[in-house]
């Protein structure tokens, strides 16, 4: 073998860019935790709260750049906060198992059943069927069908269902012949809209409600955990919907407007649709019974203030309890996995609207743990007097305007999940802007909700998000067109929430920007 021959081999067996990074990120998690360890706090900080901060460095760094599987990082507390005296076990082990944890549990039993029985499926194409065959409407209908499910559901599972439907359009658009130039260009520019539309909706969609996506828990439960203010559902609804919708609406407006379409005529489009109708069939007993416990969820997730106020109070423990004290956005979700394994589909044969498949393939366990790490690092930070300290140290920007700390928090959120996971920003960040809302003087929702919705606002490369690589597998979109397009979204998208933040959160929350 050749000198050159054996130098290609072994820079082909060598070390991936990806992997270079992994290792990095491992040793330079651990420098930081080690130099915390043999050195003294800073003034203000107890020994306590030095070694805290070290661990979330460590998790921190970890997390950024993927050094080891982003929800193993998130088990690193149940480790060295008892290790180090930060925390013993029994307090930090009931975060994994914390109500948010549960509320997105029922949210991924529900997703699960609809794609069992086809539901989301239907949906999708119901919606595509009512928004006709202008090129334009179509669109709007494949990122309103996409927007609707990942608020209910995942979002890598809602780009994955529709990206098939769109190709078979976009193919039969492509197909038509005797077209001019400029018609032909406006195909293309079609299949771009579509792809990036199904993309970008996915995480819009997410942003509306506190299941839709993980980075909007993850904010609910620190916020919790580290100032004992619940989030409503329905009252971050209030917030995240119209959020949500506005920006998806701005989307498909201006998307033809990056990419041309006038020039294009879709009329066979419908008949795709119909077609993929006609072979669903007529609805089953599955699809029937999926459709209300669904409808029946969302309605009990909204209107829970208002339902628990019909039923009074309970006596617990010799006291008088108002219900909605008792039950919570996470019981409802509970109640609703439950009804999946009692609710017969055909009760001869035992089947109902689940079986234990869903402890297989329906449950992202590792999200829900990197949920649970996620709230135990906050819970650390504020016992340990980490947030206490930020809190004073930000006292030093107090004169600055609380819009301008907002966008920028949101901003660092938003550019940081395009390289790496939303859920792990909101991790690492919500926490600290808690504190620097505490430290300001202003409500802690004021700046957290900013950060976890900034977290999904990853628009502007393939590996930002999993819809975004989805459609990039497509082949037909270039790194260049999504970033052109995605990163004016990552940035109007940042505007529209502060706007509507400004607007909504006195009615939700009862509190100013």
């Amino acid at each position: 073998m050749s000198h050159s021959a054996s130098s290609a081999l072994v820079a082909s067996e060598g070390m991936t860019g990806d992997r270079k990074k992994e290792i990095i990120g491992l040793f330079l998690g651990a420098a930081f935790l080690a130099y915390t360890l043999v050195t003294a706090p800073p003034e203000g900080l107890t020994p306590s709260a030095w070694k805290t901060v070290g661990v979330t460095l460590l998790m921190a760094t970890w997390w950024m750049l993927e050094a080891i599987p982003i929800s193993v990082t998130a088990l690193v507390p149940l480790v060295l906060f008892p290790a180090l005296g930060v925390m013993n076990a029994k307090d930090v082990a009931p975060n994994y198992a914390q109500d948010l944890v549960w509320l997105f549990f029922g949210g991924f039993s529900l997703a699960y059943a609809m794609e069992t029985w086809n539901l989301h499926r239907r949906l999708s194409l119901v919606v595509l069927k009512v928004c006709g065959t202008n090129p334009k409407m179509l669109i709007l209908g494949f990122m309103a069908a996409t927007g609707f499910l990942s608020a209910w559901m995942s979002n890598t599972a809602c780009a994955a269902l529709m990206m098939p439907i769109g190709m078979a359009i976009i193919k039969m658009v492509a197909e038509g012949e005797g077209r001019s130039e400029v018609e032909k260009k406006a195909a293309l520019n079609f299949g771009i809209c579509v792809m990036l539309g199904i993309a970008f909706a996915a995480s819009m969609g997410g942003m509306a409600t506190l299941i839709g996506t993980p980075p909007n828990a993850v904010m609910a439960g620190q916020v919790e955990k580290m100032t004992g203010t619940g989030v409503p559902f329905a009252n971050f609804m209030m917030v995240g919907a119209p959020i949500g919708v506005s920006l998806l609406l701005f989307t498909w407006w201006t998307l033809p407007m990056f990419f041309p379409i006038k020039a294009l005529d879709l009329s066979g489009a419908a008949a795709i649709v119909d077609e993929e109708l006609d072979n669903l069939g007529p609805m089953s007993k599955g699809e029937i019974l999926t459709t209300i416990l669904f409808v029946g969820t969302a309605l009990a997730w909204i209107l829970r203030p208002q339902i628990l106020a019909l039923f009074g109070s309970v006596e617990i423990g010799g006291k008088m309890i108002k219900m909605s004290a008792v039950v919570s956005d996470s019981t409802i979700g509970m109640i609703a996995a439950l009804l999946c394994f009692l609710i017969p589909v055909d009760f001869k044969k035992g089947r109902m609207l689940l079986d234990g498949s869903l402890f297989t393939k329906g449950i992202p366990w590792d999200a829900l743990i990197l949920f649970g790490g996620g709230f135990a690092l906050g819970g650390a930070l504020d016992k340990s007097g980490v947030s206490d300290f930020v809190a004073v140290q930000m006292k030093a920007v107090a004169g600055f305007s609380p819009i301008v700390i907002i966008t920028v928090m949101a901003s660092v959120a938003m550019l940081l999940s395009q390289m790496t996971s939303n859920t792990a920003v909101a991790a690492t960040f919500v926490p600290l802007s808690v504190s620097i809302a505490q430290g300001v003087g202003a409500h802690p929702l004021t700046m957290a909700i900013p950060v976890a919705l900034g977290a999904s606002l990853a628009f502007s490369l393939p590996v930002a998000t999993p819809p975004n690589a989805i459609v990039f597998g497509s082949g037909l979109i270039r790194v260049p067109d999504m970033f052109k397009s995605g990163m004016t979204y990552n940035i109007v998208g940042i505007a529209i929430s502060i706007a509507v933040m400004y607007v909504m959160m006195p009615l939700a929350f009862g509190v100013k920007l």
